[in-house]
Formats: C-alpha cells, structure tokens, sequence
C-alpha cells in the first residue's frame, strides 16, 4: 500500500528560531517602552499597561488575519502550512512586547508598597482595557481584511 507523502511545515526548530527573533525584538520594544517611561517621570507599572494595551491591539488584529477566509471559505491570511509568520509576530514580536510577568511583579510592589489604588488600576488598564483593545483590533483587523476581500469569522 503505497502513502502520498505528508505535507510537512517547517522544522519545528525554524519556528523556534523565528519565534526567537521576533521575541528579541518584541522585548527590545518593551525595554524602549520602559525606558522612556522612567526618564518621564511615570511609573513602571505605566509602561508594562501601555505595551500589554497596544499589544492586545496587535494580537486581535493578527487574530483577524489567522482566521481570514474568501469566498469560497479558503484562509486567505497567514497560510496554517507555513506558521512561520504566526511564530514570528505572534509568539515572537507580541509575545515579546506584552508581559504578564512584569504585570505581576508590578501588582507584588504596589500592593506591598501600600499602593492600592495603582494596583487596581493596573488590574483596570490591563485587564480591562487589554480585552477592549483585543477586541477593538480584531474588528480593526476585519476591516482590513474585508477591503483585501477576504471574509474573517464572525
């Protein structure tokens, strides 16, 4: 009985790598982020809120293009053969920029600082905040996908 040969991706290794890169540069990013936060004068936890907002943004818009269709129902966005690219901005450059490590760590100083109320806020602004903008960037990214004319998931 003889087999059609499988169509294979790429080596899970290149994901790996690609996924390597674009972290290095998503954490690069967040580190810029921090920096101009402390030269500003603003608060740690400002900076960690900023990047997981406009991270969440940028991860339902790249959501929008995963699950992009046309007509015929066929994926028009980042091809699920290939994965490359889903691993670079996705695990790698998103993945990078946003942190709920640092999320963490900043709800542990505030509130052992006696700072409840950034503490609360920081829950506010990345929680919250964080969906509306996922949610706000994945219609972003529907638009966007509509006018190439491609359909995405309702």
């Amino acid at each position: 009985m003889s087999h059609a040969p499988e169509e294979r991706g790429p080596w899970p290794w290149s994901l790996a790598a690609v996924a390597f890169v674009g972290g290095t540069c998503g954490s690069l990013v967040r580190a810029l982020v921090q920096r101009s936060f402390d030269r500003g004068g603003l608060p740690a936890w400002g900076a960690h809120a900023a990047v997981n907002v406009a991270g969440s943004f940028a991860i339902g818009m790249l959501f929008a293009a995963l699950v992009a269709r046309d007509a015929r129902g066929e994926p028009v966005g980042i091809p699920s053969e290939r994965r490359i690219r889903e691993h670079l901005l996705g695990a790698g450059v998103l993945g990078g920029l946003t942190t709920v490590s640092g999320l963490a760590q900043d709800l542990c100083v505030l509130v052992g600082g006696g700072q409840a109320s950034a503490a609360a806020a920081s829950i506010a602004l990345n929680g919250f905040a964080g969906l509306v903008a996922c949610a706000a960037g994945y219609r972003a990214g529907t638009l966007v996908c509509r006018k190439s004319g491609a359909a995405t998931l309702r």
